[in-house]
């Protein structure tokens, strides 16, 4: 069955990066990219709707548009309680721990700017897998 992912950033650039990244763990995947979190929003509701959700949610906190990742976030936790969640943002890890700490206990949070080896070990702690360097 093919891994769902979806990566919700503002920044195209770091498209090729994620990709890259998600080769490591999937063999065999869809990604799925927004731009904001109204977007994001349409896309998991729909993937709610068809059955088919996602294996994984990447979200930047800073977005295009209206809503923040944190808004996502919410909205995650009342419509899919199953995807596992990275939340990824220039802000420091312990500080949006601090400050949304309930919201954020399930979840991964990446510091910017990212690297392989960081998204890596996030990946690893969510699926249990150790990604083998070669890959």
């Amino acid at each position: 069955m093919k891994n769902r992912i979806l990566v919700v950033e503002d920044d195209l650039a770091l498209k090729p990066i994620w990709e890259h990244i998600l080769r490591r763990q999937f063999t065999d995947y869809h990604l799925d990219w927004a731009v904001s979190c109204e977007e994001a929003q349409k896309l998991v509701s729909a993937s709610i709707v068809h059955e088919s959700p996602y294996s994984l949610i990447v979200t930047d906190l800073f977005l295009s548009g209206a809503g923040t990742g944190l808004d996502l976030v919410r909205f995650l936790a009342r419509a899919v309680k199953s995807s596992p969640i990275i939340l990824v943002s220039i802000v420091d890890e312990i500080a949006l721990r601090t400050k949304y700490g309930e919201l954020l206990h399930n979840m991964q949070v990446l510091t910017k700017p990212i690297s392989v080896p960081q998204c890596d070990r996030a990946l690893e702690k969510i699926f249990g897998v150790d990604i083998a360097p070669s890959r």
